[in-house]
């Protein structure tokens, strides 16, 4: 990669921009995102951001834009279709409104980069299919097949968080009852630890959070675990054996050998990742899931830049 490619991950609250060549993110900061006013205002941040880099470095360095995003996206058309966590947002057409800068624009959902950062750059460049899943508010995923994204028809592939595992299971914010997100998602796990405490008083988790059951975060947990908490090992194993149900029916179906764990409740590390791949093995046909490795994601806070301006290189080797 000789020019640099500017790498752009939309967050509910802020929005971080960075300069990426040659597998390194040489310049970064961030700004507000305003998801809470329309999409004007957050379009205007993302110019703002493009602008700086580019009182930076010659326009003839720069390659091109690649920006994630928590939403639903036609990728095709560069269109941000919905975006429940962002105020008035429907069919924003968000690389039309950024082509006056004079670069390719390309924009996914920030799962999707997820998947694409690690197979340019993370766990996957050695990997020929596997899939990603990100674990944080909500459960995400995208799918590499043969080296490549898969988006599906309609670009919704890979909402791995809406497989249904048990059909009388919790409501979902979706509606639905029983996805692998009415499990894992942080305010479920928060949920379900503060229903447990009571059967484990003198549980770490009540010390790191000072008693105060508001604090209750998968960080916390994580926390708690690697110190040998019985309760927070106890919500680990938990979250893991629900998450590998869903992803035993992917194993199936794909038949793919590689899972990779990445946001903020997979760095629970070997407790997590191992219960998810047993759970695997348990749910899924032996023959199938006999060889799957559940592992952890490389890039970590980089994913969003990184997976960001792996578009870019994706379409380059698209042509």
């Amino acid at each position: 990669m000789k020019k640099f490619i500017i790498g752009i991950d939309v967050g509910g609250t802020s929005i971080k921009f960075g300069l990426v060549k040659n597998n390194k993110i040489y310049h970064e900061f961030s700004l507000p995102t305003f998801a809470f006013e329309n999409p004007k205002k957050v379009l205007s941040q993302v110019q703002l951001g493009i602008s700086q880099f580019l009182k930076q470095v010659s326009s003839n360095q720069i390659e091109g834009i690649g920006i994630g995003f928590p939403g639903k996206v036609d990728a095709e058309k560069g269109i941000v279709t919905s975006a429940p966590n962002f105020n008035n947002w429907k069919n924003v057409q968000v690389s039309k409104k950024l082509l006056k800068f004079g670069y390719p624009v390309f924009i996914d959902n920030d799962a999707n980069c997820a998947a694409l950062g690690e197979l340019f750059f993370g766990r996957g460049r050695k990997i020929k299919s596997f899939v990603m899943v990100t674990l944080g508010t909500g459960v995400g995923g995208g799918l590499i097949l043969n080296g490549k994204l898969f988006r599906g028809e309609s670009g919704g592939a890979g909402e791995i968080g809406h497989i249904t595992i048990d059909y009388s299971g919790p409501y979902c914010k979706c509606g639905k009852r029983g996805c692998i997100e009415a499990y894992a998602g942080n305010n479920y796990i928060k949920q379900r630890t503060i229903q447990k405490l009571h059967e484990y008083p003198d549980s770490l988790i009540l010390q790191l959070v000072e008693h105060n059951l508001e604090n209750i975060e998968p960080k916390i947990i994580n926390e708690a675990a690697k110190k040998g908490d019985e309760l927070a090992i106890k919500i680990l194993r938990e979250t893991g054996y629900y998450i590998g149900i869903g992803l035993a029916n992917i194993a199936n179906i794909l038949d793919v050998k590689h899972f990779i764990i990445g946001g903020g409740v997979s760095n629970a590390g070997p407790v997590l990742l191992k219960a998810i791949e047993n759970s695997i093995k348990e749910h899924g046909i032996k023959e199938i899931v006999k060889d799957v490795k559940v592992i952890s994601a490389q890039l970590k806070n980089k994913a969003g830049i990184l997976g960001a301006s792996s578009l870019v290189l994706s379409n380059q080797k698209r042509k």
